[in-house]
């Protein structure tokens, strides 16, 4: 019973609907190359939707900072396979970047006036 209702309410995609979907947070990062999260402008790409994502309204400062977080840990090769190719330097930098984000949006909450526990994230 339950696997008929998942069956009836999931849809199916053809592949070229597969490759023309967005992808992750912002829902304005398309996936490039291969499916999955497996190239350096696509972490740059995500870090720079969930920022601009904070920064009109649309998520709270928790939610972003929980977002980077998990960008943050898919730069680690034991978490993501798909990045073994791509270079330790260039991925320190990728997590250089994400901790700069982090930084502004943790001194942008507290220009904003929102409230210490959403503020005090680690």
């Amino acid at each position: 019973m339950v696997h008929q209702y998942i069956k009836e309410k999931t849809k199916e995609f053809s592949e070229s609907e597969k490759e023309e979907r967005f992808k992750y947070l912002g829902k304005e990062v398309i996936d490039v190359g291969d499916p999955g999260l497996d190239s350096i402008p696509e972490f740059y790409g995500i870090a720079n939707a969930i920022w601009r994502d904070w920064n009109e309204g649309k998520i709270t400062t928790k939610t972003a900072i929980g977002r980077l977080l998990l960008l943050k840990l898919l730069t680690n090769k034991n978490k993501n396979h798909k990045i073994k190719d791509i270079p330790e330097e260039e991925l320190d930098e990728v997590r250089a970047f994400i901790d700069y984000v982090v930084r502004v949006i943790r001194s942008g909450s507290k220009k904003r006036g929102e409230p210490e526990e959403e503020r005090s994230l680690s």
